[in-house]
């Protein structure tokens, strides 16, 4: 934990999700909150998007974070700032107006399903 799914519009020229995502996960390693090899994630470009009533001249990133119950609201804040932070220092001059947004999501603990399978090996959640 945690997952984070960045999704950006494929028209940013000179932005590098793969950059973007390295130095998010180093902001959320940073935290102290995550440990390195427990954080998941992943950038999807989008080509087809709408942002209002215009068809051009706009973009965004959206980044969702995802993480379990438990963290109070400013520290929950405080890894959507981190995050956001990461993200903009990886922003090009742009030729267009983007939006750049950060959301933190609790997931359910109960419902959320995890085992881990080690090279060659046994899942760790059988008998």
């Amino acid at each position: 934990m945690p997952h984070l799914v960045l999704h950006h519009t494929a028209n940013l020229d000179g932005f590098d999700s793969d950059l973007a995502l390295a130095a998010a996960n180093r902001a959320l390693v940073d935290s102290g909150h995550f440990e390195d090899v427990a954080i998941k994630s992943r950038a999807l470009a989008l080509d087809h998007f709408r942002i209002g009533s215009a068809d051009s001249g706009h973009g965004f990133v959206h980044a969702t974070l995802k993480i379990m119950p438990g963290r109070s609201a400013d520290i929950r804040a405080a890894l959507g700032h981190a995050v956001h932070d990461a993200l903009a220092s990886c922003l090009p001059p742009l030729a267009l107006h983007c939006q750049l947004c950060v959301e933190v999501v609790e997931l359910q603990a109960a419902t959320y399903i995890k085992s881990t399978h080690a090279p060659g090996g046994v899942p760790e959640t059988c008998p």
